[in-house]
């Protein structure tokens, strides 16, 4: 076998690394494994897998986006992200395509997963006892964990991305490894600590979902083990003080009178929201344009959401809304929002279904994160950065593989 056998599994298990480093190479690799996929497809003849609803949904949203683009408030802003969002069903075509070819081989790409992030958790945990990580990096905010992004607080939504489909890739292969159960408890613990609530919220329910689901055991330890997660997660808050600044005394200063909409509204990404709206109600057919919140969000006043705080008024602009749903509403109107929320609604029919029959556990991992990144108010990074999407559509391409292999 040639080294060209086995580049794109390594590319594939360089990822975690690669978006350390920064989305550039992260960019690079999924430029180098779309290249390979178009070669080998050249090479055999072949043209594959394209005939999928999913693969479908993903090339009309890239049209719908190249569309948007002349409506655009900015058309230079919007230009990148609209033309090269084309790149992420290639991908889920190339990571597929050599998975089916070459399924012997996908446990390099865990093997790479697991060892990367390992090295992470482990400099996570230095970083929380010492201050400073194995780099010598503090994080910006004394309260989290940055590890090797340094300034950068995302590492949380890194390790809910990844983690979990490697740990199953192997769980199902060594169900009784008692290592595996430690790494899956130092994991938990560590993206607690990491004290980004929105990731660990998410990450919780990943976890939650995934022994809840799985089919190797019986419904008292499923219980069991998730009131372990709970606990754990219950009594960290609590007894860690800058957990319980985050979870207990932000929350209970909050005069919301026990109202959701009001822990939305007076949340610190409560005005990006807010402006995100009015910014639809102004463009609800088509949006004002991926990336032009930061501009759009200049023109409108959520003055009336607060009327006796001059701060909260005053902060509602952003790069982005800090929520997936009002980003699609603001940047690409009603029209985005029905067919991104078609193809949500979709891929999650399905993945459900294919589970139920298959009770794949890479399926079942890769599916609940994909669930859990879909959870309405939650905030999250724009759904249309590198970074973000890079680790989505990698998740999304392995529940592609699960249906394909099954079919």
């Amino acid at each position: 076998m040639t080294v060209k056998n086995y580049l794109p599994f390594y590319l594939v298990g360089l990822y975690p690394v690669a978006l350390i480093l920064g989305t550039l190479i992260s960019e690079i690799l999924t430029l180098f494994l779309i290249a390979l996929y178009i070669s080998d497809c050249i090479k055999d003849k072949k043209k594959f897998i394209f005939n999928d609803p999913i693969i479908y949904f993903l090339i009309l949203i890239w049209f719908y986006l190249l569309f948007n683009l002349f409506l655009s408030i900015d058309f230079q802003l919007s230009l990148m992200r609209s033309i090269f969002f084309v790149r992420y069903p290639l991908l889920i075509l190339a990571i597929t395509h050599f998975l089916i070819k070459s399924p012997e081989k996908s446990q390099i790409i865990f093997t790479l997963w697991i060892y990367a992030l390992t090295i992470i958790i482990i400099d996570l945990y230095i970083q929380f006892f010492f201050g400073k990580n194995i780099l010598g990096y503090e994080s910006p905010w004394d309260q989290r964990l940055s590890g090797f992004f340094n300034q950068e607080l995302k590492v949380a939504h890194l390790l809910i991305g990844f983690f979990l489909p490697a740990f199953s890739f192997f769980f199902q292969k060594q169900k009784r490894n008692i290592f595996l159960y430690i790494a899956l408890i130092s994991y938990f613990i560590i993206l607690i600590l990491t004290n980004e609530r929105s990731n660990i919220i998410k990450g919780t329910l990943i976890l939650i979902i995934f022994a809840m689901m799985a089919p190797y055991f019986k419904i008292k330890i499923k219980i069991l083990f998730s009131m372990i997660l709970l606990g754990i997660f219950s009594l960290m808050i609590f007894f860690i003080q800058p957990l319980k600044l985050r979870f207990v005394d932000e929350l209970s200063t909050m005069k919301v009178d026990n109202s959701l909409i009001n822990y939305v509204i007076l949340s610190n990404y409560g005005p990006h929201y807010l402006s995100s709206i009015e910014i639809f109600k102004n463009n609800k057919i088509f949006g004002t344009g991926i990336k032009t919140f930061r501009i759009a969000c200049n023109d409108i006043s959520i003055k009336k959401y607060y009327p006796n705080d001059d701060h909260r008024s005053k902060s509602g602009c952003s790069t982005h809304p800090h929520q997936t749903y009002f980003e699609i509403l603001s940047d690409l109107g009603l029209t985005g929002f029905i067919i991104f929320s078609s193809f949500f609604l979709y891929l999650s029919v399905r993945i459900v279904k294919t589970f139920m029959v298959t009770k794949d556990l890479l399926l079942l991992s890769c599916g609940a994160f994909y669930i859990t990144q879909l959870i309405p108010l939650l905030p999250t990074g724009s759904f249309f950065t590198s970074f973000g999407s890079t680790i989505f559509f990698i998740n999304v391409s392995l529940i592609y593989y699960s249906f394909k292999k099954y079919e």
